[in-house]
């Protein structure tokens, strides 16, 4: 990066530079698109799949 294009920057911005590389932004819009009772409800969900897949593996554990 130039020093004219550094200038007013901090190393954080540097930082979330490179973390933003990593992101997919696009699922971020489209959450950002539902209300906040259908986020929740998303939320929701996935919590019961994560108890049903953490109770799956528990029996799959124990039948060994």
């Amino acid at each position: 990066m130039k020093d004219e294009q550094r200038e007013g920057r901090s190393s954080i911005d540097d930082i979330i530079e490179l973390y933003k590389k990593d992101v997919d932004r696009t699922l971020l819009r489209e959450n950002l698109k539902l209300t906040v009772e259908q986020r929740f409800e998303q939320l929701m969900n996935m919590q019961v799949f994560v108890e049903e897949a953490h109770r799956a593996g528990r029996k799959l554990r124990e039948a060994a």
